[in-house]
């Protein structure tokens, strides 16, 4: 084979690599927008094929199932969330306390939809329990070495006490239930859990 053909070759190869990438990408973002919309039980993978400009068969042929979609939706959001969450302070509860209410206004309202199908829906079990592992090692890593001063057992009382204080739940009865503002919603947050950071 001449060299000009072998690099042809190559690059035809790269293109189509990227051009699967381009799909697979257009089509976890399709879903995402779904999902932002409607719950999970709701969305086709017609609709996925629609929304990405692309067929039915195209989406089955690079996820299969509906549920191996969300597992590559799941994965990718995970990996943003816990970038976005890295850059939380840990000796700055309000600074600490942004960061997570600027993550659930993004994606609060699709968590909590999520949520509604629990027990009913197994394809989002692992989505959920990938989240609430994900955020349990935020909140340690976050607010853990404001309670060195603590001894284990009430360590780990005031620990779980922070993780119901910095749940989507709590985000949600602030913002939806209780209408609260965002810069309220910061308050209140930074307030319950700086209280569970005192002696």
């Amino acid at each position: 084979m001449k060299m000009d053909d072998q690099h042809k070759r190559a690059y035809r190869q790269v293109a189509r690599a990227a051009a699967t990438q381009d799909t697979e990408n257009a089509i976890v973002i399709a879903f995402r927008e779904l999902l932002n919309d409607r719950f999970y039980d709701e969305i086709t993978l017609d609709d996925v094929a629609a929304a990405a400009n692309t067929t039915r068969q195209t989406v089955i042929r690079r996820f299969g199932a509906k549920a191996s979609l969300l597992a590559a939706f799941t994965q990718r959001i995970g990996d943003e969330i816990e970038t976005l969450r890295a850059s939380s302070p840990t000796d700055d509860v309000a600074g600490a306390v942004a960061v997570l209410v600027a993550d659930y206004e993004a994606t609060g309202d699709m968590v909590m939809r999520l949520l509604a199908l629990e027990g009913r829906i197994p394809d989002i079990e692992p989505t959920l329990e990938i989240g609430r592992a994900g955020h349990r090692r935020w909140v340690e890593t976050t607010f853990g070495p404001g309670l060195k001063s603590f001894g284990r057992a009430e360590r780990a009382d005031r620990l779980a006490q922070i993780l119901v204080a910095t749940d989507v739940w709590s985000w949600f009865l602030l913002r939806r239930t209780q209408k609260k503002s965002v810069a309220e919603t910061k308050r209140l947050m930074t307030e319950m859990i700086s209280r569970l950071l005192q002696d």
